[in-house]
């Protein structure tokens, strides 16, 4: 199991990037009345085969050619442990989305501890990509696209220093005000 479910999130966008997709979406709601964290990431890429779908879950099957295929395996394992379930729904050439929810409470449930990291990182590894994050907790909502920074990162030919501490900031900034990091 990942120590982190923002580790999970990364794993799942990369596969959303190697699927093709140009627009990714990261939706995370913690609704602690309910005691439940749920996490999407929806993509606009290949989608799956029917065969992919149904060997989704299996930790020795890779679309990729690789011996393994651990992302979603690891992602079912946790959300199961914490009381909850993975759902995945595919259309191909429409894109993928990869649901996961869990018990908020839950002793054993992964810390969502470093998502200001993981977008920051999305971002300045494929300027090319939409990236959406939407992340609601306790009735507010912080919103964040990448559009304005990707086209920073395409128009400079790359990333400073500069970019990533702005990319960082703004996600850090939008993720405290509504007390969260």
């Amino acid at each position: 199991m990942m120590e982190d479910l923002s580790l999970h999130i990364l794993d799942i966008a990369e596969n959303s990037v190697s699927a093709g997709a140009k627009r990714i979406s990261v939706a995370i709601d913690e609704d602690e009345p309910r005691d439940i964290l749920v996490i999407r990431i929806a993509d606009n890429g290949r989608g799956m085969t029917a065969d992919t779908l149904r060997r989704a879950r299996d930790p020795f099957f890779s679309s990729k050619g690789k011996a393994t295929g651990l992302g979603l395996p690891l992602l079912a394992q946790a959300a199961e442990h914490c009381g909850g379930g993975l759902r995945i729904v595919t259309a191909r050439r429409k894109g993928t989305t990869v649901t996961a929810r869990f018990r908020l409470g839950h002793v054993d449930r992964p810390p969502l501890t470093n998502m200001a990291g993981t977008m920051t990182t999305l971002v300045l590894a494929h300027p090319e990509i939409d990236f959406r994050y939407r992340h609601r907790r306790r009735g507010q909502v912080f919103r964040f696209s990448s559009l304005p920074f990707g086209r920073h990162a395409r128009a400079s030919s790359g990333t400073s220093a500069g970019l990533i501490a702005e990319v960082r900031e703004a996600l850090r900034t939008g993720l405290r005000g509504i007390g969260t990091t």
